[in-house]
């Protein structure tokens, strides 16, 4: 009679419907949680279990379809499937090959060929592993390294890969693992290096979550990783994740909204009730630089190329058409995630608090990427968008953002000389008085400041 393995743990999502996976006797239980293919939780705020596999056994028969149609394209074009590194030459329907998403098995590889990695590696050669040895010499600064090192554990909890499932055993009851995996190992490295070759970037929180996706869908090769974290930083974003945040890429959708999504616009507009509200006197020259409030919603939306608000496959499907084509794809989806909620937004008057959930909580509820898809693309509600108009708005923005650092660097330096004149008043008025000194309040000083800038 065989010998028993140990307890019967039930069925995983990785084990055949009719297999039993047996624990170690040692092993008294495992957090089991039911997951995707790339190793997250199916489970999140807005999606629960039963909703994801109900879409799934949908879409991956669509995924397989596609899949067959990238084959005959690459045989047609004398490309290998097998391990691929090249494939067919960009042209309009490879564009909209790119559109309806990569192979699973291959869309590492094709961000990489398509964005041009190689290319770009080829101007770095070697920069990678210099800068690494640099850091491990701890040449990298104390800031930087200690922000990364607090936030490689907040990378991705959700996803195997990143944080394994607790095995309880009777030493350890808990089910804490000690060792750390090799995915934050490697997540460490590029960030740190990634730092080290960009002093006006540092690190910032969001790299954690772009750079992890990379990792996993690049094999784990950092050097990979971080050369297409230089061109999306530099090339694609440029000024998005700097120390001075000049996050033109929003003003620049509140601008498309307006011309797009007019509906959406008209409810969404608070610009002339914060202008008109307590306090708007305060800094008059910054009005023609306010956007509406739901534009701190739409922030990590390019932060973190909505990874965290978009549902994982719909976050591929969004780089695969980024990493193709440029920032257009992130605005047009943007554009996308805005009309889906369309009829939500209009029910609320801007001014509502209610608002903000609303256009905060829209993307999370984007399960299905080919809805969002069609929107973006297929419908053509935003068919003349293209990148010339995006940039012209990128440009309009900076040239305000600027102009508004400048005059608040003009203010500031106005009070503090306004300061300094009052104090010498004071110190003046106090020889005069035969050294009677008679203390001032800060709130004095400031009103006294105040008054002399206004009379100038």
């Amino acid at each position: 009679m065989a010998k028993s393995m140990g307890r019967p743990l039930g069925r995983t999502s990785s084990a055949s419907p009719t297999s039993t996976v047996f624990l170690p006797r040692h092993v008294m239980s495992v957090e089991y949680h039911p997951r995707d293919k790339y190793g997250f939780k199916k489970k999140t705020t807005e999606v629960t279990v039963e909703q994801y596999d109900r879409w799934y056994d949908k879409y991956e028969g669509y995924v397989k379809r596609r899949t067959k149609k990238w084959e005959a394209l690459m045989k047609k074009h004398d490309c290998s499937m097998d391990d691929p590194c090249r494939f067919p030459e960009r042209n309009d329907t490879v564009k909209r090959y790119a559109r309806k998403g990569y192979p699973p098995q291959w869309r590492g590889a094709m961000w990489w060929y398509y964005s041009g990695g190689q290319m770009t590696l080829g101007q770095k050669t070697g920069v990678y592993d210099a800068l690494l040895m640099r850091c491990k010499l701890g040449e990298l600064n104390e800031t930087d390294r200690e922000l990364i090192e607090r936030d490689l554990h907040r990378t991705f909890p959700d996803n195997i890969h990143f944080k394994p499932d607790e095995v309880k055993t009777p030493d350890n009851l808990i089910g804490a693992t000690t060792e750390e995996p090799d995915m934050i190992r490697s997540l460490r490295n590029v960030l740190q290096v990634f730092a080290m070759n960009n002093p006006s970037i540092g690190y910032c929180q969001s790299l954690n979550f772009i750079a992890g996706l990379l990792l996993l869908f690049l094999k784990q090769d950092e050097e990979r990783v971080f050369i297409l974290m230089e061109i999306i930083t530099h090339h694609h974003l440029p000024g998005a994740h700097a120390r001075s945040l000049m996050n033109v890429d929003v003003g620049a959708l509140m601008m498309l909204v307006q011309e797009y999504l007019p509906t959406v616009w008209n409810s969404i507009n608070d610009i002339d009730i914060i202008n008109s509200g307590a306090g708007s006197s305060a800094h008059p020259a910054s009005k023609h630089a306010r956007l509406p409030s739901v534009n701190i919603a739409c922030t990590s939306w390019f932060m973190s190329l909505f990874i965290g608000t978009l549902p994982i496959e719909t976050v591929l499907r969004v780089w695969d058409a980024f990493l193709y084509e440029g920032p257009k794809a992130l605005f047009r989806y943007a554009l996308a995630i805005f009309k889906t909620g369309e009829a939500q937004i209009r029910r609320c008057p801007a001014d509502s608090p209610e608002l903000f959930q609303i256009v905060q909580n829209l993307p999370r509820k984007c399960l299905d990427p080919n809805e969002l898809y069609k929107i973006a693309f297929a419908r053509r509600p935003f068919g003349n968008l293209n990148q010339g108009i995006i940039d012209s708005k990128r440009a309009f923005w900076k040239e305000e953002i600027l102009k508004q650092r400048e005059e608040h660097a003009k203010l500031a330096e106005g009070q503090k000389d306004g300061l300094l004149a009052v104090q010498t008043e004071q110190v003046e008025g106090e020889k005069e008085n035969g050294g009677l000194k008679r203390k001032m309040s800060r709130r004095f000083l400031k009103r006294s400041a105040s008054k002399k800038n206004l009379k100038v």
